[in-house]
């Protein structure tokens, strides 16, 4: 006869088969892989040196071609959701394309950049969360701010 297994064992063995599942879902998720493109530039953003350094180093990774893919942007399933922001923010704006935009799409573009910039929507937390050196202090949104407006006062933009 065989005596009954202790409440204790039994949830004990139940949180070991628990963990053994999640181990295995996780190493198959990595068998699909998020896409990471960075295709190629058509036609960079012309900004003075200062304007380019901030955007180059708060912007480009979702809203450009020259995205630099970190080392957990490989780990599904947060790889599938870096790759699909970085998707969705370069169809929003893409300073990769800039040049193929007609001048009406970067008036807009510009307008949007100011009202993320002003509401302080851009750059988002989460990716502040990862990446500090993105945050933009005062007078670097004060830079990009009189940046925009005096390209929206520019005739062609």
């Amino acid at each position: 006869m065989t005596e009954p297994v202790p409440p204790r064992d039994r949830k004990r063995k139940w949180i070991w088969w628990a963990v053994g599942v999640l181990a295995m879902v996780f190493g198959l998720m990595q068998l699909f892989p998020a896409t990471e493109t960075n295709p190629e530039v058509l036609g960079d953003l012309a900004a003075p040196p200062a304007v380019a350094k901030i955007l180059r180093r708060s912007c480009y990774d979702c809203h450009s071609n020259e995205t630099r893919w970190r080392w957990y942007s490989r780990i599904a399933p947060i790889s599938w959701v870096i790759a699909s922001h970085v998707n969705a923010a370069r169809q929003q704006l893409n300073f990769s394309e800039w040049a193929t935009y007609y001048p009406q799409t970067r008036v807009r573009k510009l307008e949007w950049m100011g009202r993320a910039l002003q509401t302080e929507q851009m750059p988002p937390t989460a990716y502040l969360l990862f990446h500090p050196d993105a945050r933009l202090s005062p007078d670097e949104r004060a830079e990009l701010e009189r940046w925009i407006a005096a390209s929206l006062n520019q005739p062609g933009s």
